[in-house]
């Protein structure tokens, strides 16, 4: 499956190679809306930053469309196994 990262992907900071680290090594997802479906995968960057992605699958181009990139907020640490707290 082929990863396109959207400009709109970068509007907080989040550079590509964070991205595609993430995306390789996500620990968790959660499905947001149908159709399309629509993720949150939520995983680690190459420098250990807890990210939270959110991509489209476009099933018929097998694709995958990175829409948003951003710091992991505090209510999604559980799809890392984690609390709020980070523990």
């Amino acid at each position: 499956m082929d990863i396109v990262i959207l400009q709109s992907a970068h509007k907080h900071g989040i550079t590509e190679e964070s991205i595609r680290s993430c995306l390789l090594n996500f620990r968790g997802d959660k499905v947001l809306d149908d159709p399309p479906p629509k993720r949150l995968l939520a995983g680690f960057d190459h420098l250990g930053n807890a990210l939270e992605i959110i991509a489209v699958e476009d099933i018929e181009r097998d694709r995958l469309l990175v829409v948003h990139a951003m710091k992991l907020r505090k209510q999604f640490y559980y799809l890392l196994g984690a609390n709020e707290n980070g523990l």
